[in-house]
């Protein structure tokens, strides 16, 4: 049963309003500005609501469509409030779960080279929804650094520099398209069994590489605590 099965439903004040429209903006990584873009509307107005102030029902609804609400209404009807008991029950089913780490830049194709071949595999996404040519020019680098890794050890000292170089490429591209890289390591385990009396041993990392519009990218990423395998 979850902590927030019996939650209070009841219409936001403003304050409570103006704190969800902030938690919706940050959990996207949006910053205020491309939210007021999104929106339709300015970045004045967006502090003015996350501040509490309140703002028209044509510009909650424009914040409901940003966000994607089927329901262009949703912020102004009765919403689920949950205790502060609740909120402390799900942040520390949070914690046991995930580990908050400091995303980290990419400093050049040589620096992305040597995370691929460091690594035992990535979870490479985009946080937002990219357009078409951001999305192509993600997917090539998840495909050059993928092809990489499974025969980087066979790359001559020549050759890798030309890895170097087409990864750079590709970084590059991604900037002119306003696409900003954070990346962080999470290790993985390997199970031990009871009755062998084999202890869990790690095996290696994956890398978390994810793409946000330029200007929204966190100061951290939320990777699980640990990954393991049978």
């Amino acid at each position: 049963m979850s902590s927030f099965d019996t939650v209070e439903t009841r219409v936001l004040s403003k304050g409570e309003l103006g704190e969800v429209i902030r938690y919706l903006r940050e959990v996207r990584q949006w910053s205020q500005e491309t939210l007021a873009e999104l929106a339709r509307t300015t970045p004045r107005t967006i502090q003015r609501v996350e501040a509490g102030a309140g703002t028209s029902l044509n510009t909650l609804r424009s914040l409901s469509t940003a966000f994607e609400f089927q329901d262009i209404d949703a912020l102004t009807k009765p919403m689920a409030i949950p205790t502060e008991e609740q909120l402390r029950d799900a942040r520390e089913h949070f914690a046991k779960k995930y580990v908050l780490t400091k995303a980290l830049k990419i400093k050049s194709g040589r620096n992305l080279a040597r995370l691929a071949a460091e690594s035992i595999g990535d979870y490479i996404e985009p946080a937002f929804e990219p357009s078409r040519d951001q999305a192509v020019a993600l997917a090539e680098l998840t495909d050059y650094l993928r092809d990489y890794r499974e025969c980087a050890e066979f790359y001559s000292s020549t050759a890798l520099l030309e890895v170097f170089e087409e990864l750079q490429t590709l970084l590059d591209r991604l900037k002119e398209q306003r696409v900003t890289l954070r990346y962080a390591t999470c290790p993985v385990i390997r199970k031990g069994t009871s009755d062998q009396q084999i202890e869990a041993l790690p095996i290696g990392d994956v890398l978390y590489l994810i793409g946000f519009r330029e200007g929204d990218a966190p100061e951290e990423l939320a990777l699980p605590r640990k990954m393991a395998l049978p």
